[in-house]
C-alpha cells in the first residue's frame, strides 16, 4: 500500500524547480523531551 504524499504549494513548486527541500523532524519535542522543556522549545 502506497500512502498519499500531500504537499503544500510551496513544497511542490520548489520540488518542480530541483530546489532543495528540508522536513525537520519534531516527534523528540511531544514525546521525547520532559516538561516544560518541551513547551519551551515548541514555543521557540
Amino acid at each position: 500500500m502506497t500512502l498519499p504524499l500531500i504537499l503544500s504549494p510551496e513544497v511542490e513548486e520548489a520540488r518542480r524547480a530541483g530546489s532543495p527541500v528540508v522536513a525537520l523532524e519534531s516527534t523528540i519535542i511531544t514525546h521525547g523531551m520532559p516538561w516544560p522543556h518541551n513547551l519551551q522549545t515548541a514555543e521557540a
